[in-house]
């Protein structure tokens, strides 16, 4: 505690909440909506926190509140949704305030684990873990983690990653055992990490990986065989994660989220060669934060000498090279034991904390997307720890020259460089508030994604706007078939148009694309009972039942339908049970028990 309170320490603190306040402010009045309208908006899951919910928060996927699945698995962070939701309901205040806070905590914390780095001064050290904390923090990359509230599990699991590695490195300063509390704290925030989002299964290895640069006195081999020694439970437990994820808790094929195979899902070796440029993409995203967007796509690459595949192998190679120049350097001058005057250890915690961050995007498993700017919210990181340094490094050259006006040059740029992130994290903030341009903005870089052609037709069509939602709704299927939302959408319209054949040919669509989207199941059981085609009818709601066996309105259709059938046996079935999720819909739920008492009335007479 003292420490907290000591001048060097308390200003730099106060200085990363005052700016991190202040950017961020600009999205306190941003509204939900991209995925937040199937994590929260219409989640009734998430609406309250009780034992039912938290149970269905533990054993089901993301997207299995409202009717659909995923291979996503956060029940820790769908626990700080129903929070927010308690409180505000789906007013957005207290969703970013939230967001916000951890994400300027998360800076607190790296700069309180990196200022533990022996530079030789305590000032040296403080003033690089300062400069990374505050370039982490004001990046404007992180706004897609930061101000997207279905974001936060990057945040969440940072957070939880960085206690559990600072808690850790105290134990291992104060030589305690895993008897002490230190490291049995940083063991459950490892589990809260990984139930925030999966990417918290690398821990282990940044635990390792810091282990070695920052905590070991030992040579680097020794210092690997020690520190799979300390680390060993980290590794228990993400053991015991994966062996549940690909077990019970696997809902949707956890390795692989391509539901038919291709030329990147079927080979690593071809995935290994895609990341490679996305690298380079990533670099100059971190250093020239501009054309900042989602749904980015990206080529694939199936040979080594495209370019630019080979020279980022290249420059990869080179970097292992130089870093086992700085080590024998280190080691010449004596000094892996003690002050890390070559930087070995920095630049071996930097490149090692950066790819092992990566990992679980880069292609080892084939997942749903190849390149987002929020996954480089924790491995930048160590890309900004790299550049701290050798910035600190150069401020020391030129003093000690006494290079008077390169010195104060060099703090102007850098000054002007940091405000050049700042005001990019404001633009990208006041964006995010602004749904329609946000989408637009997006189009303007990736015109063919489906995904924001639909997103944006649905702002329109809940404007009222038909007209404008189906031109972007039709743009949505001519891009692609593999998304069966604007085939569903374009439907509706046509659906409340008339065109009922129209309607029923893009439902049917919709449904070959993807068979566990339930929205067109409950249209087409209402148009053939409509039009009399009840065995229709009974056949799309029986899969609707199937697919939404926890919602009531769904069990009450199909007691309708089943009336109408003259089957008031089953009738009776759906409505019973269907009374037992009657909490979740009360107005459903006292539908049901009319038509429950009414058809009961009949039986009797």
């Amino acid at each position: 505690m003292r420490t907290l309170f000591k001048k060097e320490v308390l200003v730099p603190i106060l200085i990363l909440i005052t700016v991190g306040g202040f950017i961020y402010a600009f999205n306190l009045s941003n509204g939900l909506f991209w995925d937040d309208d199937e994590w929260i908006v219409n989640n009734i899951f998430v609406h309250d926190i009780s034992w039912d919910n938290i149970k269905f928060w533990f054993g089901h996927n993301t997207l299995a509140g409202v009717g659909l699945k995923s291979n996503y698995y956060r029940p820790f962070l769908f626990f700080t949704f129903a929070f927010n939701y308690i409180l505000a309901g789906v007013k957005p205040l207290i969703y970013h305030l939230t967001s916000n806070t951890i994400h300027v905590f998360n800076a607190i914390l790296i700069f309180s684990l990196l200022k533990r780095f022996n530079l030789g001064s305590s000032k040296r050290s403080n003033l690089v873990a300062f400069l990374t904390s505050l370039l982490f923090l004001i990046h404007p990359l992180q706004t897609e983690a930061v101000t997207y509230i279905s974001g936060r599990g990057d945040v969440l699991v940072a957070m939880f990653m960085l206690l559990a590695l600072i808690l850790f490195q105290r134990a291992e300063i104060q030589g305690k055992s895993w008897r002490g509390w230190e490291k049995i704290l940083s063991l459950i925030f490892l589990v809260l990490g990984i139930l925030s989002r999966e990417t918290g299964i690398v821990f282990p290895l940044l635990a390792l990986s810091f282990y070695i640069a920052v905590l070991s006195r030992e040579n680097f081999l020794a210092a690997i065989k020690r520190g799979l020694i300390k680390t060993w439970p980290y590794f228990a437990i993400v053991f015991v994660y994966g062996v549940l994820r690909l077990t019970a808790l696997n809902f949707l094929n956890t390795l692989n989220f391509y539901t038919e195979p291709n030329i990147y899902s079927e080979s690593i070796y071809v995935r290994f060669l895609t990341f490679l440029p996305i690298l380079w993409e990533y670099l100059k995203l971190l250093l020239v934060p501009v054309g900042l967007h989602m749904e980015r796509g990206s080529t694939i690459y199936t040979s080594l000498f495209q370019w630019p595949v080979w020279i980022v192998g290249a420059v990869l190679a080179g970097l292992l090279v130089w870093l086992r120049y700085l080590y024998k350097k280190s080691r010449m001058q004596g000094l892996v034991l003690h002050v890390d005057n070559s930087g070995w250890r920095i630049w071996f915690l930097g490149i090692f904390w950066f790819f092992i961050a990566l990992a679980p995007v880069s292609g080892i498993t084939p997942i749903n997307a190849l390149m987002y700017e929020h996954w480089l919210y924790l491995p930048m990181v160590s890309f900004w720890l790299i550049v701290s340094f050798c910035l600190v490094k150069l401020f020391g050259y030129f003093k000690f020259k006494k290079q008077l006006i390169a010195y104060c040059l060099l703090l102007i740029a850098i000054g002007a460089y940091f405000s050049f992130f700042g005001y990019q994290s404001i633009r990208r903030n006041i964006l995010w508030g602004k749904q329609t341009e946000f989408y637009k903005d997006i189009l303007k870089y990736e015109p063919q994604s489906a995904r924001i052609s639909n997103n944006l037709g649905n702002l329109y069509f809940n404007q009222d706007n038909k007209e404008q939602a189906e031109v972007y709704y039709r743009q949505a299927v001519e891009v692609g078939d593999d998304f069966p939302q604007p085939y569903y959408n374009l439907g509706s319209i046509l659906q409340n148009r008339g065109d009922i054949i129209g309607a029923i040919k893009l439902y049917e669509r919709a449904i070959e694309i993807n068979p566990s989207f339930y929205y067109p199941y409950q249209n087409l059981a209402v148009i053939y009972a409509q039009q009399g085609q009840l065995t229709k009818a009974k056949e799309n709601i029986e899969l609707l039942k199937s697919l939404l066996p926890n919602n009531p309105r769904v069990f009450y259709n199909s007691a309708l339908i089943y009336i109408s059938l003259n089957d008031r046996v089953q009738a009776l079935a759906d409505l019973q049970e269907g009374i037992k999720y009657s909490h979740l819909d009360p107005e459903t739920g006292q539908l049901m028990k009319e038509l429950i008492k009414k058809l009961e009335n009949q039986k009797t007479k």
